[in-house]
């Protein structure tokens, strides 16, 4: 790594404590960039060091003439800005609370729409894409993603799979067209394209940040400290570290990535290996790229949490280190000195095992023919995975083709180990076996490569030999073919069917293609009637039957709808299938559906009537307080005391009753989502239109309705 000499171009301090990750950028007058963070539970501070005062609603502050401060009635948990109105480029400030959406006019000191979000708010992006063409607030909430015009209109409406925490619009597809891509807190990136996910990413951890590189390439960064670059839909590299990226920009030549601790980095766009790096005084609040000095080049913004501001410039960034200088070494250089004799003391070390082995094969052992550092030239390393249906697991088996053994293993995987991606398997000399197994526990039905080093040597071996290999995991590794028959669910449970036009043989290439199973799975004849199998989940020992008819009716049975939706989805890339309907009947999802909407019902009503108490008693608070004061009785003082306390008690009730009810709503939006994948194409679309209109109408038999055949009729 290089250390950089860069230095910011601008600093400032904003006086104020800055909400880390509530910040953003804007053109409030259609012309000046105004940095804009939230500086505490219900406080935004607005920088406009080139604009006047702003007037309005925001006041100047004590503490710096060139901030605003704007008070609000709430808790901020999001902020965005964009040129919502169609009739000016001036930027309007959206700010989100827990459960509602403010879209409010800096410059004229005016509100476009305040909007209820009963899902939640948790990030907001101004933006438009695909056939919405006009600039849309676009709102994530706990479990779905809406879209609101300036005017406070609902645009769309769709529901995720998990808590939404990143969205950017980008086209994915490269159609001309930007697409709005979605990161949520349960690993997945998704591709929504006019109100229809079309595409999704699996990764190894939640998403906390996505962002635009170029036309084909994007960025992102995961809670576990991950990042990387996706180009085209494939990732080009990736990165972990420590710390949790805030934030990633394309600033130059490469990509900035500041971290939680304040440091900030620049990477090389095609390899991810650092080029530079600086260090903030305090953590990082956000990054963010404008031209905040109006010079018409864009700078790279810092915001610390205590408030500090520094700017760096692309072009000074990409102007590479001061060669000519000759100041002293900096800590930076001692740093970088220290890793550089580390790696040449290991690279030593590395040398004199060679020389090591060399001398062994020259001088065997007097006692055994065999040295002791020796490996056969035909060593093979072998590796298969078996199901374990006893252990609800995969069981990773890793020998040699000859005498030697499998001294130590390091397995690498994403998203299989609770720990991580790495597990070491080093057995003590008394429980060495010529096969080494290793237990695998995929929790999702994903494709997953599976990275083995392995350590192969003799028994008596002092030192070891290195193998590498990978082993590809198929997306339903974790079902195993069940032979028995007495084993097959009742075809009266839950199901979903539907039609297609495919050779039975077809279907028989992407079975062997998908599950892992001991022997290719292959049709009793050329003129078979049906294919047909079945399969048990290692998880819960649940049973998956799929019956494949000549005529082309497909039916797949089984209890968990999540893994129906995967096989449907899987079936229509694979054949390429755009329109897919279907029928479906899931007893327990739709028990599940009547309870959460219930419970979502009475929450509301719930809610409802704690706020009209709470204003009563407020007023009442109000009314009682001046006139204690002014008589100085204590019963007066008592009875207001007491208010206070219900006001409280209250409050802790709505809180309780908003979790309650955000809780009802993401299972019931999970639910529907999983209706949709039963479908694919415009018929899936359909599912998520009719299913908005029955969850706003409240309207539990047509929800049944649109989860068994597509609509509501």
């Amino acid at each position: 790594m290089n250390v950089s000499t860069v230095q910011p171009v601008f600093k400032l301090e904003l006086n104020h404590k800055v909400n880390p990750g509530i910040v953003t950028l804007a053109k409030y007058d259609g012309t000046h960039a105004c940095l804009t963070a939230s500086a505490g539970y219900d406080k935004i501070i607005i920088h406009h060091p080139h604009v006047g005062a702003i007037t309005g609603r925001a006041q100047i502050s004590e503490n710096h003439r060139e901030i605003s401060e704007l008070n609000l009635s709430q808790a901020v948990i999001a902020l965005a800005a964009g040129p919502l109105r169609p009739d000016t480029n001036r930027d309007i400030l959206l700010i989100g609370s827990p459960t509602q959406i403010l879209a409010y006019d800096v410059h004229d000191n005016s509100d476009l729409f305040f909007k209820e979000a009963p899902d939640g708010v948790n990030v907001i992006v101004a933006g438009s894409f695909g056939k919405y063409t006009k600039t849309l607030a676009i709102v994530g909430g706990n479990s779905s993603v809406l879209g609101l015009t300036w005017e406070g209109n609902e645009a769309f409406w769709n529901v995720v799979g998990g808590k939404v925490t990143a969205m950017i619009t980008f086209d994915f597809d490269r159609d001309g067209e930007s697409e709005l891509i979605v990161g949520s807190e349960d690993s997945f990136i998704r591709v929504l394209k006019n109100n229809q996910f079309v595409a999704e990413i699996a990764e190894t951890g939640p998403v906390v940040c996505l962002s635009v590189i170029s036309d084909v390439r994007f960025a992102y960064g995961l809670a576990n400290g991950t990042i990387g670059i996706y180009e085209d839909g494939v990732r080009l590299w990736r990165v972990k570290s420590k710390q949790n990226a805030i934030s990633l920009q394309w600033s130059g030549e490469a990509l900035a990535c500041c971290w939680s601790n304040g440091r900030v980095d620049w990477r090389d766009g095609s390899s991810g290996r650092v080029l530079r790096r600086v260090q903030m005084r305090a953590s990082a609040a956000a990054m963010l790229l404008a031209d905040y000095r109006a010079l018409g080049t864009p700078d790279l913004v810092c915001v610390s949490v205590r408030g500090e501001v520094l700017g760096y410039s692309p072009t000074q960034e990409s102007s590479g280190f001061n060669d000519t200088t000759k100041n002293p070494a900096t800590e930076e250089d001692r740093l970088a000195i220290t890793e550089l004799l580390n790696k040449k003391q290991a690279l030593m070390l590395e040398l004199q095992h060679y020389e090591a082995n060399a001398a062994s094969a020259v001088m065997p052992d007097l006692e055994d023919d065999r040295p002791t550092t020796a490996m056969p030239t035909n060593t093979r390393l072998q590796v298969a995975v078996v199901h374990s249906l006893d252990e609800g697991c995969l069981n990773l088996a890793i020998s040699t083709n000859n005498e030697t053994i499998v001294r130590a293993a390091l397995i690498l995987a994403e998203g299989i180990f609770e720990s991580g991606e790495t597990l070491a398997r080093h057995p003590p000399l008394s429980q060495i076996r010529p096969i080494l197994h290793v237990p695998l526990h995929p929790p999702r039905d994903v494709p997953v490569d599976v990275h083995i080093k392995a350590l192969v040597g003799y028994p008596n071996s002092e030192q070891y030999h290195i193998f590498e290999m990978t082993k590809q995991l198929p997306r339903f590794a974790m079902y195993t073919m069940n032979y028995n028959a007495t084993n097959r669910i009742n075809y009266n449970s839950s199901y979903v069917t539907f039609q297609i036009t495919e050779r039975l043989q077809r279907i028989c290439i992407w079975a062997n293609q998908n599950f892992l199973l001991e022997n290719e799975l292959e049709l009793n004849s050329e003129d078979a009637k049906e294919f047909h199998v079945n399969l048990t989940c290692l998880r819960d020992q649940s049973t998956l039957d799929m019956n494949f008819n000549v005529d082309g009716n497909v039916k797949i049975t089984t209890s968990d709808m999540r893994l129906a939706g995967d096989l449907v989805q899987s079936l229509a890339v694979f054949l390429n299938l755009t329109d897919l309907k279907s029928t479906a009947n899931f007893v327990e999802a739709e028990k599940k559906l009547r309870e959460e909407m219930e419970n979502a019902s009475q929450a509301g009503e719930m809610r409802s009537r704690l706020a009209a108490e709470t204003a009563e008693r407020a007023q009442l608070i109000t009314a009682l307080l001046p006139a204690a004061q002014d008589a100085a009785s204590y019963d007066l003082y008592k009875e207001v005391v007491m208010l206070n306390e219900e006001l409280i008690a209250a409050c802790h009730v709505r809180r309780a009753t908003q979790e309650h009810a955000v809780a009802s709503l993401k299972t019931l939006h999970t639910i529907l989502q999983q209706a949709a994948r039963l479908r694919v194409g415009k018929y899936s679309k359909a599912v998520v239109s009719a299913s908005r209109n029955a969850v706003k109408e409240n309207n539990v038999e047509a929800l049944i309705k649109i989860i068994q055949v597509g609509e509501s009729l």
